[in-house]
């Protein structure tokens, strides 16, 4: 059973300790590189592309598309941006507070996206998949530096006493 979170795609084991719903009837089944979208806060980010799992299943709370001549790391970069998050915005209605916001299907269905060809949308896509791995390094290394700096203040505290 998979999750779509604003940050990524999740097994739901990961994100929770127990199994959500009493049943997976209805449950959409996942494959990689599909586009899962959430009727809920869309306007915040609440969309990813499947790039982690060979398959799956998802609540039916969520629309599960399959990419048609677009290339799932650019399309993966697109539901990232800020422009992105205005265009679900402009088919969304007030849900159940002034800050949930429900998309409605219909009006985002006649809004027109404008994409690159293929072969531009491979570049786009392969570039910021790059600056997303190299930022995860960096931040890993940022991680190690600081748990190393820690571990050596520690020390040093330790050997003054």
């Amino acid at each position: 059973m998979l999750s779509c979170a604003i940050n990524g795609m999740y097994l739901n084991s990961e994100l929770f300790s127990h199994f959500r719903g009493a049943s997976n009837v209805g449950y959409l089944k996942v494959k990689k590189n599909d586009l899962i979208l959430s009727a809920q806060n869309l306007h915040l980010g609440n969309c990813n592309v499947n790039l982690r799992f060979e398959h799956g299943i998802i609540s039916p709370a969520y629309k599960v598309y399959e990419l048609v001549d677009c290339n799932p790391l650019f399309m993966q970069a697109w539901v990232k941006r800020d422009s992105t998050k205005n265009f679900f915005l402009r088919a969304s209605t007030e849900g159940a507070s002034i800050c949930r916001k429900n998309i409605v299907w219909e009006e985002l269905y006649k809004q027109e996206l404008l994409v690159p060809d293929i072969e531009e949308q491979k570049k786009i896509g392969a570039y910021f998949d790059y600056l997303d791995h190299l930022i995860t390094l960096h931040h890993r290394k940022l991680i190690y530096v600081k748990n190393t700096s820690k571990f050596t203040q520690n020390d040093i505290i330790r050997e003054k006493i």
